[in-house]
């Protein structure tokens, strides 16, 4: 008799358990946790960029004595995307000033090549380095635009160049050839 006994009251502590169980889940149900935090930050990196829409600008002869040798234009976008600054300025420059075209020793300096942007006149390109930009003597900044509600933008300029020899000792026949840097900076 000890079995069904056994049985019954194990039956008994089981079911016992279960009514606990199902009332300890009732008691929890709407039981909330603290709440936690999670902060998120997210950067965008600033850009500047400068493309221009063709590599090369060419003439079709050089004449002596003249200023009439003109390149043509290159158009050349620039696109900012910035957490702050004043300015955005914009720096042709070349690395060797004293010989900016070469047709081997034969050499036109950077003080006889002139730019100037959307038909703004010619200056040479002799200037001091902008903001870190460009080399002593060879430099030219092409334009500066202020920076301040806008701090996502792009603008296409046309950068006119060209050869200002007046004045300048005949050149040697053949092919002269330079490479014009141009650079974006935050000022």
């Amino acid at each position: 008799m000890q079995r069904p006994l056994n049985r019954a009251l194990a039956g008994a502590a089981a079911l016992a358990l279960a009514l606990a169980l199902a009332s300890t889940a009732e008691a929890q149900v709407g039981l909330t946790s603290n709440t936690a935090t999670v902060t998120l930050n997210a950067t965008k990196l600033s850009t500047l960029t400068v493309a221009p829409s063709t590599g090369t600008a060419s003439i079709a002869s050089i004449t002596d004595n003249s200023n009439a040798n003109v390149f043509s234009a290159v158009s050349i976008q620039t696109d900012w995307n910035l957490t702050a600054g004043t300015s955005v300025g914009l720096i042709g420059w070349f690395a060797t000033p004293a010989s900016a075209l070469a047709n081997g020793a034969a050499v036109i300096p950077s003080a006889n090549v002139e730019g100037g942007i959307n038909g703004g006149g010619w200056t040479p390109f002799t200037g001091a380095a902008v903001s870190g930009v460009g080399v002593a003597g060879g430099s030219l900044p092409l334009f500066s635009q202020a920076v301040t509600g806008n701090l996502l933008n792009t603008r296409t300029d046309n950068l006119d160049l060209r050869l200002n020899l007046a004045g300048f000792p005949a050149t040697t026949a053949g092919l002269y050839t330079g490479t014009l840097n141009v650079q974006a900076v935050v000022q």
